[in-house]
């Protein structure tokens, strides 16, 4: 595998596709409010495990005042929430592979040839949603309805960090053996067990190139830190020196710095998804010698 040939590649169809840029853009869109509503569960959370000595807002209280079977029912609603989104996510995501797969056979792709996955493939995607995506839904929230079953013992919010440390290795495995799925489904329209042996197979051929991707697709996280730091240190003294002023230098600073952090998160979602699909079809390639 010419993994710089694979790169240089990835290049071109990244500039040259505005369709993956607006799959990828569709597919933010659509995970943003699960992870939205899933952060937002877990801060909620920490914040109600914290001691209750001192000024509490109204709302806090009431919070405070919700049993915990309540919270296990809305646990169980996030749960739903989530897995229904991921679905959606996947679909797009699928889509993207599919655009970027035809943009490397012919050049370029329309946006329906990419979101005509076909019944088999959407099939597929909902059965692994409805089974590894509900586990690694279940996963993520696993700790929070613990924190309101113990949160009385006064163990709450150390059994709910000790629960998210042990369950992190589970989900990371989990989301990168979903990926390699998808991508089998995605790429080859493979029932979900005959994808879940051809993702075993090329990754463990070409493992090397996929933590090589996951560990590029790092590198613009950097560039994105290096805008946002600055920025957040600038708001942070303006509320400091100039309360009444540190609105305007808020939108100022997100009108100036948002489009450029946009562009350059797409770009890593694009290019990353490009990669992966060009290096499991590579992969893939290599693998079909040797299965005949």
């Amino acid at each position: 595998m010419n993994i710089i040939a694979l790169l240089s590649q990835t290049w071109h169809i990244t500039w040259r596709n505005w369709q993956l840029w607006l799959l990828n853009l569709a597919l933010f869109i659509v995970a943003i409010p699960a992870f939205t509503f899933g952060g937002a569960l877990g801060g909620l959370g920490a914040m109600l495990a914290l001691p209750t000595a001192g000024f509490q807002p109204d709302w806090v209280r009431q919070l405070r005042q919700i049993p915990g079977w309540a919270w296990l029912f809305i646990s169980f609603g996030a749960l739903v929430f989530i897995v229904i989104t991921s679905a959606l996510a996947w679909l797009l995501q699928a889509a993207a592979m599919r655009g970027a797969a035809l943009a490397a056979e012919h050049g370029s792709f329309s946006l329906g040839q990419a979101l005509n996955l076909g019944r088999q493939r959407v099939f597929s995607i909902l059965q692994l949603s409805l089974t590894l995506g509900f586990l690694l839904a279940l996963i993520v929230l696993a700790p929070f309805p613990l924190l309101f079953i113990a949160r009385n013992s006064g163990f709450g919010l150390p059994l709910m960090n000790i629960a998210e440390v042990g369950l992190a290795p589970f989900s990371t495995v989990l989301s990168i053996a979903l990926l390699l799925v998808m991508m089998s489904v995605a790429l080859e329209n493979l029932r979900p067990r005959a994808a879940f042996r051809q993702a075993w197979r090329v990754f463990s051929r070409s493992w090397w190139a996929f933590l090589l991707i996951l560990g590029l697709s790092f590198i613009p996280g950097v560039a994105l830190a290096i805008i946002t730091v600055p920025a957040v240190m600038i708001g942070i003294v303006a509320f400091i020196a100039a309360p009444s002023f540190a609105p305007v230098v808020a939108v100022a600073l997100c009108g100036c710095l948002g489009p450029l952090a946009l562009v350059i998160v797409l770009f890593t979602a694009v290019f990353t998804v490009v990669l992966y699909t060009l290096v499991y079809r590579e992969a893939s390639r290599q693998l079909s010698p040797l299965l005949r």
